[in-house]
């Protein structure tokens, strides 16, 4: 039984290839939620217990909303089609996004106990098409902390629900970012060491095959593992990373656009101009006038 501290009907229904489907909830969308783009409707703890004899079930399913669960007691498990079924451990949490089809819940002979919340809007749609919302299951730790997203929801004001929402995504962020960083740590600590000298060194021109060697890779694993750890291939990041520079420089320093060109390594100010203006969507002088302007 799930418990809330603002019930909305719970839809469940078969689709016709008999995947069991999750509805969003009937009621209105509230003012607050559409203006701010996310909506959290549903919220709670949830405590279930399955037999020593019981048979796990893996009948497909999926939500038509994002869902967040923080298994906080207890053993259960997390299912896909087509991959094995992985067990989540007490401080897991498990993510699923609308239109994935996958089921979780306690392991035989085991108590499961869960904070969980339901969601979803523009804003959340961002953050899944972003990566920051990614489906699976994530170590989390046992504080529960979507408690403290409950208590805003509790309150119907405005206020409340909009420094809820805030919540949400300082959550959802900062899940991102410790995965960001693990992945990185643990498996390839040599790319976090080539980000840092291409931040110390934006005067500096890398080629593929230097970056490559730097980490002790092919450059087809390079060019793979980098876009997979920075969400880009490696030479636009260089692009960017340089570009972010000579922006900084064109609004806080009165070099001029070829002194600043020369500081991220470009000899030629046509070249440098034409690549500002593909990567920062104006020319460098404009970007300079516009940012005074404002």
């Amino acid at each position: 039984m799930l418990f809330m501290q603002k019930p909305t009907e719970l839809v469940i229904s078969q689709a016709p290839n008999n995947i069991q489907v999750h509805r969003l909830p009937r009621v209105p969308m509230r003012k607050i939620h559409r203006d701010s783009g996310l909506w959290i409707f549903r919220w709670g703890s949830n405590h279930a217990f399955r037999d020593a004899n019981s048979a796990y079930t893996y009948n497909n399913r999926y939500f038509e909303f994002y869902c967040i669960s923080h298994m906080f007691s207890g053993n259960g498990f997390y299912w896909r089609p087509g991959q094995d079924v992985l067990p989540v451990k007490a401080g897991q949490c498990i993510l699923a996004s609308p239109g994935t089809e996958h089921n979780y819940g306690p392991a035989p002979h085991s108590d499961y106990q869960e904070d969980t919340l339901n969601f979803t809007g523009p804003l959340a749609d961002m953050m899944f098409k972003s990566g920051v919302f990614a489906d699976g299951i994530y170590d989390l730790g046992p504080a529960r902390r979507l408690s403290a997203i409950f208590n805003s929801l509790s309150d119907p004001s405005d206020h409340a629900q909009l420094n809820a929402g805030l919540a949400l995504q300082q959550f959802l962020y900062d899940l991102y970012n410790k995965r960001f960083r693990e992945h990185g740590r643990e498996r390839y600590p040599e790319i976090d060491e080539l980000l840092k000298l291409l931040r110390e060194q934006p005067e500096r021109w890398w080629s593929i095959d230097e970056m490559a060697a730097y980490c002790n890779m092919s450059d087809d694993q390079f060019r793979r593992v980098f876009r997979k750890r920075v969400g880009m291939l490696p030479k636009l990041y260089v692009d960017r990373m340089k570009l972010n520079h000579a922006a900084a420089m064109l609004t806080g320093t009165r070099l001029s656009i070829a002194e600043i060109a020369e500081k991220i390594g470009y000899t030629d100010q046509y070249h440098f101009n034409r690549r500002f203006k593909e990567i920062m969507g104006m020319p460098p002088g404009h970007y300079r006038r516009d940012s005074f302007r404002h």
